[in-house]
């Protein structure tokens, strides 16, 4: 069947016409009258090239050429943020945050991401549905827009907190 199919077996020869082995480009080879196919193209055998090469070397300096221009480069500013008041953010967090915290400074929205993005806790005055203003002490924060998960060391469980109700913060 495979002399049909102009195929030839794994084990019947391991050379092109022209002299060349073919073991390893797979386990049938089709015969061909065709001109023999060019080195180092393709699936069979290593493909070294001079891009590959310079790239390898390179590497090492590339790095040692970074860290020599590292210190030497200008310090760059975060992008302003939307709401106009020409400070940047510099955080996600703090972007998010003030994007829903309506009521707090700009030196709050800070301290309230630094302390979601590290895990410490705050005291917050926190407005209710009902209108009563309390004082909160929030550890364990986990952002989920636009709402804190905290827990809440005045009730002594999980509660969750709208962004737009904290209307201040305190020293914890």
């Amino acid at each position: 069947m495979l002399a049909a199919l102009n195929i030839r077996s794994p084990g019947s020869s391991d050379l092109t016409p022209d002299g060349r082995s073919t073991a390893g480009c797979g386990s049938r080879t089709a015969t061909t009258t065709g001109p023999p196919p060019r080195r180092n193209v393709g699936r069979c055998g290593p493909r070294t090239t001079t891009a590959t090469r310079v790239a390898d070397t390179s590497a090492d300096t590339g790095l040692d050429v970074l860290a020599d221009r590292l210190p030497k480069a200008p310090p760059t500013t975060p992008e302003p943020n939307p709401y106009d008041s020409e400070v940047p953010f510099v955080t996600d967090t703090e972007e998010i945050v003030a994007g829903y915290a309506k009521y707090l400074s700009y030196s709050d929205i800070r301290q309230v991401a630094h302390a979601i993005d590290t895990g410490a806790a705050i005291t917050v005055e926190y407005i209710a549905t009902s209108g009563n203003r309390t004082v909160r002490t929030l550890s364990d924060l986990e952002l989920d827009p636009p709402y804190l998960d905290a827990w809440c060391h005045l009730r002594e469980t999980e509660r969750v907190f709208a962004l737009s109700r904290i209307h201040g913060l305190m020293p914890a």
